[in-house]
C-alpha cells in the first residue's frame, strides 16, 4: 500500500532531542537497522562529541509517523564554507540511514534539496544494499555533482550456514590451521587458568573499562594512533556510549583473561540478527597464541548458538578478515554536492584529492582503514585488528 512521504530538516537540539522516543520505536520496528545510527548511538553522540555541533537532521513522515532519519552535523571546513558530515562519523564505521523502505529515496532527495548552503555532505561508509539500490538508480535522474563509488572491502561470516561452530570451523579453516590453533589455546592455557566470557549489562562492562584502556595503551593500536581509547574525549564518549548500549542490550564484550589478567577483549554491537565486530585489542606479550583470535573464535560460536544470521567485519582488508569471512561485499563511498557552479567547483577539487590519494596510497595495495577521524585535528584511525 502507497504511503505518501513528506520529509523535514532539524537543525536545532531541542527539536533532536523532542524526536528521541518516536525514534527509538520506528527503530525497534524495523527489521535490521543500521546499529550505528540507533538512538543509544546517535543522543550518545549528540550529549558527548556532538555537543559544539550544529546539528542537521533529515526525516521522513508517512502518515503522522516517523519513516526514516538521517542524522547530520555541520562541519566548518579549514578554508571557508562548511560541509555535512553523518552523525557519529569520528567513531562509527556505517552510515545508512535509519527507516522504511520507501522512505530511503525521499530522504536522499531532502539531502540534495538542502545542500544550498553547503560545499558538500560525504558519505564515507554506506553498504552496497543502499549504494546499488537507492543512490546509484537516483543519481543517473538527478543532475547534482555528485562522487560514489565503491571504497573498502567488507568481509561477512554468513553464520545461518552453519550448524553448528565445527561446521564453521572446518568450512572457513584447513586442518593445520585448526590444529594450529588448537595448539595456540593449549598453550596459553598452559601460563595460566584461561577464561572466555561475555559482559552483556552495563553493570558488568563498567568495572573493565580502565582495563580495557590500559590494555589498548599497551598494544600495537596505541603506538599507530589507532585505538578507540586514544583522546579524553573519545574514552568519555565510549564509555557512556557501551553504558547506554547495554541497557538497551545493543552492545557486547567479551573478554580474555589468563589469571584474572586481561589478555584481550573484543566491542561488538547487536543488530536484530547481526554481530558488528567494532573494536579488538590483545596484549602483544601473548602475540604468539593468538589471544585475540581465540576471543574472535569464541565470539563467532555464541553468535552461532544464538542463531544470529551474520558476524560483520566492517570495514577493511585484512587477512585474518579474509580467512575467517564466508562472503565479502563492499562498503561505498558518496559525496553529494549542491547544483551549482560552486558545487561543480568542489567536485573537480575533491575529485583531484581522490585521484592523489590513490596514486600516492596504491589502491593495489592492501589498505588499513579510512580516516576515522574524518577531516578533524586528532590522529587518524586505523585498521581493526
Amino acid at each position: 500500500m502507497f504511503r505518501e512521504i513528506t520529509t523535514k530538516i532539524i537543525r536545532s537540539r531541542k527539536e533532536a532531542f523532542d524526536l528521541e522516543e518516536e525514534f527509538s520505536e520506528l527503530y525497534a520496528a524495523l527489521p535490521s537497522p543500521n546499529v550505528y545510527f540507533s538512538p543509544e548511538w546517535v543522543y550518545t553522540w549528540l550529549s558527548t562529541l556532538g555537543r559544539r555541533h550544529e546539528v542537521f537532521f533529515v526525516i521522513a513522515i508517512a502518515d503522522g509517523h516517523l519513516a526514516g532519519v538521517w542524522p547530520f552535523f555541520e562541519y566548518p571546513l579549514p578554508a571557508f564554507g562548511k560541509a555535512l558530515l553523518p552523525a557519529a562519523s569520528q567513531a562509527a564505521d556505517l552510515f545508512d540511514p535509519v527507516g522504511t523502505p520507501e522512505a530511503r529515496e525521499p530522504l536522499v532527495r531532502a539531502l540534495m534539496e538542502a545542500l544550498g548552503e553547503f560545499n558538500f555532505a560525504w558519505l564515507p561508509l554506506l553498504t552496497r544494499n543502499f549504494a546499488e539500490e537507492v543512490l546509484e538508480p537516483l543519481m543517473k535522474v538527478q543532475r547534482h555533482p555528485h562522487l560514489l563509488r565503491q571504497r573498502t572491502p567488507r568481509f561477512l561470516v554468513d553464520l545461518d550456514r552453519f550448524t553448528d561452530f565445527t561446521s564453521y570451523t572446518a568450512t572457513v579453516f584447513g586442518p593445520k590451521t585448526r590444529q594450529n590453533l588448537r595448539r595456540k589455546a593449549r598453550k596459553l592455557s598452559e601460563i595460566g587458568e584461561v577464561e572466555m566470557r561475555t559482559l552483556d549489562t552495563a553493570q558488568e562492562i563498567e568495572p573493565w573499562i580502565p582495563k580495557m584502556v590500559e590494555l589498548e595503551k599497551g598494544s600495537w593500536k596505541w603506538q599507530e594512533r589507532a585505538g578507540i581509547f586514544q583522546l579524553a574525549e573519545m574514552r568519555g564518549f565510549y564509555q557512556i556510549l557501551l553504558e547506554n548500549l547495554a541497557k538497551s542490550r545493543r552492545v557486547r564484550v567479551c573478554i580474555l583473561t589468563v589469571d584474572g589478567r586481561l589478555v584481550a577483549h573484543e566491542i561488538g554491537f547487536l543488530g536484530m540478527d547481526s554481530y558488528c565486530m567494532h573494536s579488538t585489542v590483545f596484549d602483544p606479550e601473548f602475540a604468539a597464541n593468538s589471544p585475540g583470535r581465540l576471543l574472535m573464535l569464541f565470539s563467532i560460536q555464541k553468535c552461532i548458538e544464538e542463531k544470529r544470521r551474520i558476524y560483520d567485519f566492517l570495514q577493511n582488508d585484512a587477512e585474518f578478515k579474509r580467512q575467517m569471512s564466508t562472503s565479502e561485499s563492499r562498503l561505498w563511498d558518496w559525496i553529494i554536492l549542491p547544483n551549482s557552479l560552486r558545487g561543480r567547483l568542489w567536485k573537480y577539487l575533491i575529485r583531484a584529492v581522490q585521484l592523489w590519494r590513490d596514486w600516492r596510497y596504491n589502491p593495489t595495495r592492501r589498505e588499513g582503514s579510512l580516516e576515522r577521524e574524518m577531516m578533524a585535528s586528532a590522529a587518524a584511525e586505523n585498521a581493526k585488528e
